[in-house]
């Protein structure tokens, strides 16, 4: 198996990739990824996180909508041409 990267030519790289790598030393297979790297900080623009914060957001409307569907609160007044 090879890098898969491709040189100037246009060739693919012949170099075998780095041990649970996709690429060779020379085509980023020693970059850093995640907490390993230097300049990692808290990890709140990850795409994990991004999911479950928008999969708490999701939880939040739809309690709402069924406490508004049970008349428990009042519809919110919302801008008009919004989606929801």
């Amino acid at each position: 198996m090879n890098c898969g990267a491709r040189t100037r030519a246009g060739n693919p790289c012949q170099k075998p990739p780095l041990q649970g790598k996709a690429r060779c030393r020379l085509h980023g297979g020693l970059s850093l990824v995640g907490k390993d790297h230097p300049n990692y900080k808290h990890g709140h623009c990850t795409l994990e996180y991004r999911k479950q914060t928008a999969d708490g957001n999701a939880y939040v409307k739809y309690l709402e909508y069924l406490l508004i569907q049970l008349g428990m609160i009042e519809p919110k007044r919302r801008k008009r041409n919004t989606m929801f």
